[in-house]
């Protein structure tokens, strides 16, 4: 993804010679274009999807546009997603009143389950909870598992998305998120917590970024980024903890051949492959 394009979102290149191949998702408010791309995602045919959140869709893309889903109104700028099937999609809830939401391909909500896990109960509204509860997603079919890890603090939960129901809730040293309220939105006041997370097969794997927001504000943090790869259990449980030789900002794993392919912003060289055989 380009976060700053000014003509396309998304660039293909090859791996791991990093040649441009093409460039897709044409910038723009015109028809066939898009404002922005929050994530991608591939569907079980390998077509790719992406969110666009200044639109409220859901746009599968490959030369053109393919297919358009536009989002229910009732849902508060949705800022991550992931696939479910062939007919849902998840995605957070950043009303505060659930976790998360299912969605058909028409963009209509189907369900929403679950609750923020606050060990008790805020005097401030569901919405600005959700702000300060804000948190990457990653759902793997195979197992039927959803991943959700905070942004601000240190909090992992664990879904078992087939019977909608919390299997767990990591807190780790940092806890949740720390935050004030000013004007009715959240301002945080701890750490920067995760910025990605994947489930695979066998095991869940958060990035962990662990920097103090008055650090960051000061301009004490140099490098953007984390260097922790917190691995759980698919129960949720913490197993171990790798330190990277770098700050990344995301990354995927390949548990097959047990691997690990991080993004450095901060370097001209900005894909990084790490072998996890010796661990």
């Amino acid at each position: 993804m380009d976060l700053h394009g000014t003509e396309n979102c998304i660039h293909l290149f090859s791996y791991p010679e990093l040649k441009h191949l093409k460039s897709i998702g044409k910038m723009g408010n015109g028809p066939g274009e898009v404002l922005d791309s929050e994530n991608i995602r591939f569907d079980s045919q390998n077509n790719l999807w992406l969110l666009d959140a200044n639109q409220k869709k859901l746009i599968s893309i490959q030369e053109k546009i393919q297919k358009q889903i536009a989002l229910e109104g009732r849902l508060i700028r949705t800022l991550d997603f992931d696939l479910v099937n062939d007919s849902l999609f998840v995605v957070p809830d950043y009303t505060g009143k659930n976790r998360y939401i299912l969605v058909n391909q028409l963009g209509i909500v189907v369900k929403s389950v679950g609750s923020i896990p606050i060990r008790k109960k805020p005097t401030m509204p569901d919405i600005t909870t959700a702000q300060a509860w804000r948190s990457f997603i990653d759902y793997n079919p195979n197992n039927g598992i959803l991943a959700v890890a905070t942004q601000l603090g240190e909090a992992l939960e664990v879904y078992n998305l087939a019977h909608d129901s919390l299997i767990y809730t990591h807190y780790g040293h940092e806890g949740a998120p720390k935050y004030f309220v000013r004007d009715g939105v959240a301002i945080p006041n701890g750490i920067m917590g995760y910025s990605d997370v994947h489930v695979g097969d066998k095991f869940i794997y958060a990035l962990f970024w662990g920097s103090r927001i008055e650090d960051v504000k000061r301009g004490k943090i140099k490098k953007e980024g984390g260097d922790q790869i917190h691995i759980f259990d698919l129960k949720g449980v913490l197993v171990k903890k790798y330190k990277l030789d770098r700050f990344v900002s995301g990354f995927c794993i390949d548990e097959v051949k047990r691997c690990l392919l991080a993004l450095d912003v901060n370097s001209d060289q900005p894909l990084m492959e790490y072998s996890m055989k010796k661990n």
